[in-house]
């Protein structure tokens, strides 16, 4: 049996395929030299013809969000955006909350323009249209849409009501491929509200207009903007940030439910929810590039094949794992203050550096941030994430088990500055036992500075994939690398 799940999206393309009982992924900014690389359909193609996936049978979840709520699926083959969201869950019967933004995309009105979310519980699916929230996520700094976008709508527009093979459909929506400039301009549009989420903190909001945009039933606020110095106004986006965080939390299911769509990755966001008593079940691959994932369930649970919930990348791994030895001398260099980069293994699935493609630091150093920020030519306002071994984790954050960096937690121990954010909060990584290699070298740590603790962040550069060949690792610019059983020094001198 061959199965292939497509999202192939204006950014966070990936392929989730099942082969004969072995799961295969793949995301496309991974094979490009540029984070949020648009995958078409000759990588696509590229990919199944490396995997042997001929004859497969195929789902593709569509990044045209759909309107009706009858047509989640159509022709067994094309799958609303949303809803491969919320069939990317490893759970089949759980409520499920989709909570998204578009950034930029072809609309024929502003309505349409709008956020808006979607939730299935069991086989019934609630949208709520013009749904504003993660749309006031969406800064005020507006582009014209692509021209390539809008050939896509209306090519899909006009094959809507035509029945068509997935495959000749895929190949004809992806033929025409975007200038760079635009996709560059893209990139930096879609990046936006992430930064209103890393410089939240850094402001203070104001309850009084929140309560009267509450008041208005959900205006479509466009408060993101500029001073005549250049500079953010920090107030309003903290503002903006927690009428988001207040209005969600107002709309989600009670009980446990799973949690995905782009805004499923707002760490501060998914804490306040788990404090105002939500049960929310976040995934690593909760946003765009676990569509593909989705599409593959849909077609799972057509096959009465268990859904999967061990994903790695199909990317290049190490031909050794490290030994004691080389563990120990990683060790040493960190709590020497040198910067690190690991390599091991394959790769994660999802956004978020979880110790397998990781640039690791000592947490205890006053000045890591700007020392880690210069190597990684990242803005002074984003926050560090840590890894911290789980049975000692309470030690250090009030969040006991978090292992996939997606949720805020409160430092409770004032030695590690270099991950502790300007609000006492950080994306923390608890790394349990069973995960053996990366918590030995905690221990080894431990054992160092005292702290079984390291800043942990992601192995790149600003704009750039996270690392999946051995090659991209070389060419960061760390003091030491570690890829397998081998460590790299003055690579850069």
């Amino acid at each position: 049996m061959k199965l292939v799940g497509l999202g192939l999206t204006m950014h966070d393309s990936s392929i989730a395929a099942y082969k004969d009982g072995k799961f295969l992924y793949r995301k496309a900014e991974r094979q490009f030299n540029s984070k949020h690389a648009f995958g078409g359909m000759k990588w696509a193609q590229s990919v199944l013809k490396e995997w042997d996936m001929q004859d497969a049978v195929f789902a593709h979840a569509s990044w045209i969000k759909g309107r009706d709520v009858n047509q989640v699926v159509k022709d067994d083959y094309i799958l609303d955006h949303h809803y491969a969201h919320v069939m990317s869950s490893t759970w089949k019967h759980k409520k499920h909350y989709v909570a998204d933004a578009l950034s930029v995309g072809p609309a024929d009105n502003d309505q349409e323009q709008a956020a808006y979310s979607g939730m299935i519980i069991d086989d019934g699916i609630r949208r709520v249209e013009n749904y504003p929230i993660p749309s006031v996520l969406r800064p005020a700094v507006w582009s014209d849409p692509f021209d390539h976008e809008m050939e896509l709508r209306n090519f899909y527009k006009k094959i809507q009501k035509q029945e068509i093979n997935l495959v000749e459909w895929a190949k004809q929506m992806y033929a025409t491929e975007t200038t760079d400039d635009n996709w560059q301009h893209f990139v930096k549009t879609i990046d936006l509200p992430g930064k209103i989420m890393g410089l939240q903190a850094y402001g203070y909001p104001d309850m009084d207009t929140i309560l009267n945009w509450m008041d208005q039933q959900y205006p479509r606020v466009t408060a993101f903007h500029s001073t005549n110095s250049g500079k953010v106004d920090l107030n309003t986006i903290s503002t903006l940030h927690k009428f988001c965080e207040l209005s969600l939390i107002k709309d989600a299911p009670q009980g446990e439910f799973s949690y995905s769509g782009g805004v499923a990755q707002n760490v501060v966001i998914n804490r306040a929810m788990i404090d105002a008593g939500l049960r929310p079940d976040i995934y690593p691959w909760a946003y765009d590039g676990g569509c593909s994932i989705g599409a593959l369930n849909h077609l799972l649970d057509a096959y009465d094949i268990p859904r999967y919930d061990g994903w790695v990348q199909d990317d290049q791994a190490p031909d050794t794992e490290p030994s004691t030895k080389t563990i120990k001398r990683v060790a040493e260099l960190i709590a020497d203050n040198k910067i690190v980069g690991w390599y091991q293994g394959n790769g994660e699935v999802g956004p978020r550096a979880l110790g397998q493609r990781s640039i690791l630091f000592n947490p205890t150093h006053e000045n890591g941030k700007n020392i880690v920020n210069r190597v990684k030519q990242r803005e002074w306002w984003r926050p560090f994430g840590a890894s911290v071994k789980e049975d000692q984790s309470k030690r250090f954050f009030d969040l006991p088990v978090s292992r996939h960096m997606l949720i805020n937690s409160n430092v409770k121990y004032s030695g590690i500055p270099a991950v502790t954010h300007v609000d006492g909060t950080c994306r923390h990584q608890t790394v349990p036992e069973s995960n053996k290699i990366y918590y030995e070298l905690l221990d080894e740590v431990e054992k160092l500075i005292d702290v079984p603790v390291v800043l942990n962040t992601s192995l790149n550069m600003r704009g750039k994939p996270i690392c999946s060949t051995m090659d991209q690792a070389k060419q960061i610019p760390v003091d030491i690398l570690c890829i397998g059983d081998d460590i790299y020094e003055n690579l850069h001198s």
